[in-house]
């Protein structure tokens, strides 16, 4: 038991400076985009035609693959 708090002791400054390597830095720059209004409308657009572009590609390989049929029916 005491042998697992010697252990916990000695490698408890390394866990908590393994922690830092993962913060990252902000320059001014950065900050700024991200409190700009425009850069994030322009992110989330470019986020939502990216996901319809990917809907409308695997649609169109179903459409087009031999082992896959759609048939027009109505509600």
């Amino acid at each position: 038991m005491k042998l697992m708090k010697y252990l916990l002791i000695l490698m408890l400054p390394t866990l908590l400076f393994c922690e830092k390597i993962y913060d990252t830095q902000f320059s001014k720059e950065n900050r700024a985009a991200i409190k700009n209004k425009k850069i994030k409308c322009r992110w989330v657009c470019d986020k939502k035609i990216y996901t319809e572009q990917k809907i409308s590609e695997a649609i169109s390989f179903y459409k087009n693959s031999k082992y896959y049929k759609f048939d027009k029916k109505g509600f």
